[in-house]
């Protein structure tokens, strides 16, 4: 047998699922900024403080959800976004709110992880803050 296409065949499987994480992520991204420019038209006529954050969580959830199922790894980046989304926003100090790691959980839960992986970001996003990693869980248990 040559060993060329029994590398191809290795390969490949590790390509589509770049690929795939590349897809999901980016058609998060568009999805997010069709719903932004539908929202930014919407704030403008609704004055209620509550529909600002609840875009934000909205938002948050659909990105954790796309991150998680794209089997991402990049906690770093994955805070990064999750400030930029809150900027957007106009949400100040996203770190300490708890709205951001409710609405992480809920994204895990809607994105079926497993425990391990619920554990993965608990530990990782929390920062060994045990209220930010109960409020990632009971996020999570709020869709389950």
């Amino acid at each position: 047998m040559n060993a060329r296409p029994a590398a191809v065949l290795l390969v490949l499987p590790l390509v589509a699922s770049v690929v795939g994480c590349s897809i999901s992520v980016s058609s998060w991204s568009l999805s997010k900024s069709v719903r932004s420019s539908s929202r930014s038209s919407d704030s403008s006529s609704s004055s209620s403080p509550g529909a600002a954050e609840r875009a934000y969580e909205d938002d948050v959830i659909d990105y954790t959800r796309a991150f998680a199922r794209s089997h991402g790894a990049d906690f770093r980046g994955f805070q990064a976004d999750i400030a930029r989304t809150a900027q957007e926003h106009g949400i100040t100090n996203w770190e300490e709110n708890p709205l951001t790691y409710t609405a992480i959980g809920e994204g895990l839960g809607h994105a079926e992880v497993s425990d391990a992986e619920l554990m993965a970001y608990k530990r990782n996003l929390s920062g060994g803050d045990d209220r930010k990693a109960a409020l990632i869980q009971q996020g999570y248990d709020s869709v389950h």
